[in-house]
């Protein structure tokens, strides 16, 4: 974390609402890429790191350590997209198809729908958001034992799919 990214982080702790912009400007990317990989839709996918910012900045308070706001802030998109995939769950066809996204190709969409839902965040929040296992485990709420093992099994299950 860069010193800047730190500072933003206090910043916002007390209430800057301009330096929680400059960390949202800074994160959003990765996170509506991560936020994509799990809702498979533009709309859900935008709406759940809209919801997972406010949710952050509402409790910025909380945050202890500001050297884990990223797993902070990745934990709750990751609760978001959840939320936004179970409130879906019943609309959704039987067949879920990724909108269309230069960042994935065909074939890792199709490998990664392979997965279930914790093994596809693993490969997400590792590939996506550089997160490291016993970051992952803990905004999955999993031991870094079970991450990293969810990880490998995943990526040779993708890798086969991608053979």
């Amino acid at each position: 974390m860069t010193d800047d990214i730190l500072k933003y982080v206090v910043y916002s702790k007390s209430g800057d609402k301009e330096a929680f912009g400059k960390l949202y400007e800074y994160y959003a990317n990765d996170m509506y890429r991560f936020a994509l990989s799990i809702c498979k839709n533009t709309h859900d996918a935008e709406d759940a790191v809209q919801e997972a910012a406010l949710s952050v900045f509402k409790s910025m308070h909380g945050l202890y350590d500001p050297t884990k706001f990223k797993s902070y802030l990745f934990t709750a998109l990751s609760n978001s997209c959840k939320k936004t995939f179970r409130e879906k769950t019943e609309e959704l066809p039987e067949n879920l198809t990724y909108e269309t996204e230069d960042f994935i190709s065909a074939d890792v969409k199709k490998a990664l729908d392979l997965l279930d839902g914790v093994s596809r965040e693993t490969v997400l929040l590792s590939a996506v958001g550089g997160f490291k296992s016993g970051e992952i485990a803990k905004i999955l709420g999993l031991s870094p034992i079970t991450v990293r093992t969810k990880k490998r099994r995943a990526l040779s299950k993708m890798r086969k799919e991608l053979e």
